[in-house]
């Protein structure tokens, strides 16, 4: 055990272990109440950085005829940027705010060039002092749930950094021991739910275990209540595959896989496995990636190099987990299976009636799997989220990918940038 108690380990013939040591709706706008967002579309330029989309900042030299660029007189400069608005005027500034929607049509070359080179050109012109991007920023505010301060991994791994970087959340499977639907930071989340051990719709969790996964993942964020989540505009599908003892039949996990799928996951996490030779949860695995499904998993907890399954399956993203200081722990489980590694030590989310705090690489997997929830809720599919993920770590090992970090910690940020 690594801090306090333990919760189950035994291994049962035919049982999938849970890899855990536990330690003893939708999120609503940061900004003030009331406050709407801007109408403008983002973009991003070359760089990946958020800007008004097909917009420019001109800053005129002093005393210049601005109308030599964008007048309405016909042959007087339009021509070459294609179809021009002059959005906004910022005449303590010699600025104009200006939209080129005709660059969105552009087909020879990605908008974001295009842009750029219509910047190049802008900044040779005689009449122009200077051109900036419009750029997106984000108030640097800070969750008001209360239990965010207790929150280091969401914020190692710079989550609130993301909020405002994706419109719509996907809906996210935990392959777990249910999930408490009233839960005051999870209620409204769970969008639908079925118990493969029990082969009815009830879902409550007897054990707390994928209430605290769930919690991680896509619990309310911003609500003055709790805790904070990686992606709060995720939903859940709740898939109780292991009781209140938290052991699980391969059978139920791969059934509840499936189901998962079919009914609408983006991600499925899996927060269990034991170091057991592979079963059918491998070909289900395999059915959620062809269907363009990312599936997390928990790396391990036995400190060893022996492979752990499901997580050592090719298609799924195994994690491994790490502290404050972004070393990994003495329990996390090694080997050239891992892909990425995520906090996992002392970890506070929700629980039937309350929080807590626990350890282990299941909670190390959820970090992940939210991540991926952000990142396909930008629109990106399931193998550019994996590869994203997996690139755009934080490199805390040996060069490049490792047994202990795999690519490296996983960090939200730097991913969820265009």
């Amino acid at each position: 055990m690594v801090l306090g108690r333990q919760f189950s380990t035994m291994v049962a013939a035919l049982l999938v272990i849970l890899l855990p040591v536990f330690v003893a709706g939708e999120a609503t706008s940061l900004s003030p109440q009331g406050e709407t967002s801007p109408e403008k579309e983002i973009g991003y330029n070359p760089a990946g950085e958020p800007v008004a989309r097909g917009e420019l900042i001109v800053v005129y030299k002093e005393d210049a005829d601005k109308d030599v660029l964008f007048g309405e007189e016909p042959g007087r400069g339009t021509a070459s940027f294609g179809e021009v608005r002059v959005e906004e005027e910022l005449p303590a500034l010699d600025a104009q705010v200006v939209e080129f929607s005709g660059l969105r049509e552009s087909a020879s070359r990605p908008e974001a060039r295009a842009l750029a080179g219509v910047k190049r050109e802008l900044e040779l012109n005689p009449v122009v002092e200077k051109v900036y991007y419009n750029y997106v920023r984000s108030g640097l505010a800070v969750p008001n749930d209360p239990g965010f301060v207790r929150q280091y991994g969401i914020k190692k791994v710079r989550f609130p950094a993301t909020y405002g970087r994706y419109r719509d959340g996907v809906r996210v499977a935990v392959v777990d021991s249910g999930i408490e639907r009233n839960h005051v930071d999870l209620r409204g989340k769970v969008v639908a739910g079925y118990d493969f051990r029990n082969d009815n719709a009830t879902v409550e969790d007897l054990n707390g275990h994928g209430t605290f996964v769930s919690g991680i993942i896509a619990a309310r964020t911003n609500n003055g209540v709790g805790v904070a989540s990686g992606c709060p505009k995720c939903t859940l599908l709740a898939a109780k595959a292991l009781d209140r003892d938290l052991l699980g039949y391969t059978s139920d996990i791969a059934q509840a896989i499936n189901w998962s799928v079919d009914n609408g996951a983006k991600v499925v996490n899996l927060s269990l496995g034991s170091q057991a030779e592979k079963s059918i949860e491998e070909d289900a695995i395999n059915r959620a990636r062809s269907r363009g499904v990312v599936v997390t998993a928990a790396g391990g907890n036995y400190g060893t190099s022996v492979p752990v399954y499901p997580a050592a399956y090719p298609g799924a993203m195994a994690v491994a987990y790490t502290g404050p200081l972004d070393r990994t722990s003495s329990h996390s489980s090694y080997g050239d299976y891992i892909d990425v590694a995520a906090p996992g030590v002392d970890i506070y989310s929700t629980v039937p009636g309350g929080y807590a705090t626990y350890s282990g690489s299941s909670f190390s997997a959820p970090h992940t799997a939210a991540l991926a929830g952000v990142l396909m809720g930008q629109g990106r599919g399931s193998n550019a989220t994996v590869k994203r993920v997996q690139a755009t770590a934080a490199d805390l090992g040996a060069r490049g990918r490792d047994q202990r970090f795999g690519w490296g910690r996983i960090d939200a940020e730097k991913a969820s940038r265009r």
